[in-house]
């Protein structure tokens, strides 16, 4: 009796992790489908709910314009992440090698990630969690009927969470490159 119950929880492990690799291959296929997003956003960091717009073209572009007092924006241009706030004409920059923005906008990276990742899923929506010792946690969500992402929660090394929610996705409209351009400043 143990040798068959041994051999059904094996056959059952067998089965749930064919059906986890199926579900992060289709990921992976949408992924692949993707060259450009345009998205709403609502994002809650540091007890503070910011919402606005992004357009995401790969690989390495990404720009989100925040509703806020000081027209903040965020701008990825290959290699660099500025915070820009357009009201007072003031740049910032940060190292793009500590945020989990590199692998989101390779798709191969992105790719290595859901495979890497544990699976979870409930009540529609899949779960990736993926770690690094550098970047921290982050939890990526997606759509579980048609493989969208729809979200992620990062936690990072310093144990400050950021959620990020996804609205209103568009795939694959005509973006120019130019909105990336990272402004002069003077």
């Amino acid at each position: 009796m143990k040798k068959l119950s041994l051999f059904v929880f094996l056959i059952l492990i067998f089965i749930q992790d064919n059906l986890a690799a199926n579900i992060k291959l289709k990921i992976i296929e949408n992924i692949n489908k993707i060259d450009t997003l345009k998205f709403n956003f609502s994002q809650f960091s540091f007890n503070i709910e910011e919402k606005g717009t992004c357009y995401l073209k790969r690989p390495y572009f990404l720009k989100c314009l925040y509703e806020d007092k000081k027209q903040k924006q965020l701008i990825i241009n290959k290699r660099s992440l500025v915070i820009y706030h357009e009201r007072y004409k003031k740049i910032y920059y940060y190292p793009l090698s500590r945020s989990y923005f590199l692998e989101i906008l390779d798709k191969n990276k992105f790719s290595k990630i859901i495979m890497d990742g544990n699976l979870s899923s409930n009540e529609g929506i899949i779960q990736i969690k993926f770690f690094t010792k550098k970047k921290g946690n982050i939890i990526f969500y997606f759509d579980g009927d048609k493989f969208d992402l729809i979200g992620w929660v990062i936690n990072d090394i310093n144990n400050n969470s950021t959620n990020f929610k996804i609205l209103n996705l568009n795939k694959n409209i005509k973006i120019e490159k130019k909105i990336f351009d990272i402004p002069a400043i003077n």
